[in-house]
């Protein structure tokens, strides 16, 4: 058995380390970047911005309407992902069935208030001053997608936004 999990894990890291080298990235400014950019299919993202975490993190609150945390300890065995300076740096994580329409929750705040979501309108102040993009690959299976979401976040870093 161990044997089998073994080589399961090997697998999955090499399959994430492709998907690490190989993912699209888009600069995004406004909806019509992600329509341009990202497709409607599944797969895992990643939301980047050059915006400071503890900005970022009173912008949302206002938006929502609501204490917007973040996570304050990673999980056991990886880190917290920090921004290095005025760099981009990863805020969120995830995977979806419809990459763009996702996004487009995260970003420009769309879809139903009860949906969880990022929460940011970065096409407005103060959002709206610092730069972003997205990275993302599309992959059909759902188990796939979440392996990678966790393979990654184990191995790269957790994103603060990413309470779980």
């Amino acid at each position: 058995m161990n044997c089998k999990l073994d080589k399961l894990k090997s697998l999955l890291s090499e399959y994430g380390q492709e998907v690490e080298k190989t993912k699209t990235t888009v600069d995004v400014t406004g909806t019509s970047c992600l329509d341009k950019g990202t497709p409607s299919s599944p797969g895992v993202y990643w939301i980047e911005t050059t915006m400071p975490i503890e900005e970022m993190r009173k912008a949302i609150s206002e938006v929502l309407g609501k204490e917007r945390r973040l996570r304050k300890k990673p999980p056991k065995g990886t880190k917290l992902i920090k921004q290095n300076g005025t760099d981009f740096y990863v805020v969120y994580s995830g995977t979806e069935d419809d990459i763009n329409k996702r996004l487009k929750q995260h970003l420009f705040n769309q879809g139903h208030t009860d949906t969880v979501k990022l929460g940011c309108v970065i096409d407005e102040e103060p959002f709206s001053q610092y730069k972003w993009r997205i990275c993302f690959t599309t992959i059909d299976s759902y188990e796939f997608r979440y392996a990678v979401e966790a393979w990654w976040r184990l191995n790269v870093g957790w994103p603060a936004f990413c309470l779980k």
